[in-house]
């Protein structure tokens, strides 16, 4: 299984995350070879046993339409079924962006974003997805360290950098709270403020 995730054991994090705030409404945009997928969805099953919380996670790729590094739905089943969570996840071919309009507004307690991010990315996801997540809901992105924003294709084809758009996001700023695990290639976790007002 590929994962840049896997050196620095994030799946831990995907689960402690998912087990710790009881999120029933997953939902991965990019999913690769399925290491984040397995592992959230591992602890939407433990959720269910411990709390009789019934949660899902729907997972979103391009699939073999993406021109870089992809894996393929089928294998990706095959590594869900012998995990044993295939009653938790759901894998969908969908673009990132255009996937969003399948949920009504606040549906989205925990969303995964590891589609070759960068600061326009982010920018991107938090426009289109800032009003489907959940008030104490999060959006948890790949990257945000200065080591993540400065790796070879990043620098080669001039990317817009993702840490200075998590300082400066106005959304961001307004609706979130957020910290980075710097371990490469780094994640970041963005979490929804309560709206009191």
């Amino acid at each position: 299984m590929k994962s840049s995730y896997i050196e620095n054991n994030y799946g831990e994090v995907f689960e402690t995350l998912i087990k710790c705030f009881r999120y029933p409404l997953a939902v991965e945009l990019g999913v690769l070879d399925g290491y984040s997928t397995i592992h959230i969805a591992k602890a939407l099953h433990i959720n269910k046993l411990r709390w009789n919380v019934h949660g899902r996670l729907d997972s979103y790729d391009l699939w073999e339409d993406y021109p870089y590094r992809h894996g393929t739905m089928q294998d990706v089943q095959k590594e869900i079924e012998k995990a044993g969570v295939s009653d938790f996840i759901n894998l969908y071919k969908g673009d990132a962006f255009k996937v969003a309009d399948i949920y009504q507004d606040r549906s989205i307690h925990f969303l995964h974003v590891d589609i070759s991010n960068t600061g326009d990315v982010l920018k991107r996801i938090m426009e289109v997805w800032d009003k489907k997540i959940y008030q104490g809901g999060m959006i948890v992105i790949e990257g945000g360290s200065e080591e993540r924003d400065n790796v070879e294709w990043m620098i080669k084809y001039n990317k817009v950098p993702i840490k200075p758009e998590l300082e400066s996001n106005l959304i961001i700023k307004k609706n979130y709270v957020y910290g980075t695990y710097n371990a490469f290639p780094s994640l970041t976790v963005i979490y929804k403020k309560f709206d009191y007002a």
